[in-house]
């Protein structure tokens, strides 16, 4: 049961009672709330990848789609292009 304490990770989403602050490796002066575990796994929330790439290019993002480092469905080139 998720209580009032408990915060969202930004990559899982998953309720969490302990998160840390993580500045984005994609997007500069962007920090994100996140578990350790998705730390740990070196992920990126979805949302990030696919705003980095839409500003910076598909070849920007291209590592964290390959190797799917984040949660979610796969990140297809429709949502890649504005």
């Amino acid at each position: 049961m998720t209580t009032m304490n408990d915060m969202l990770c930004y990559s899982c989403s998953k309720p969490k009672a302990n998160l840390s602050i993580k500045k984005s490796t994609l997007i500069t002066g962007v920090n994100l709330l996140m578990c350790q575990s998705c730390i740990d796994s070196k992920f990126e929330p979805r949302w990030t990848i696919i705003l980095s790439g839409r500003k910076n290019g598909p070849e920007h993002v291209r590592d964290f789609i390959i190797r799917h480092r984040y949660i979610g469905k796969e990140i297809t080139a429709n949502e890649l292009i504005v």
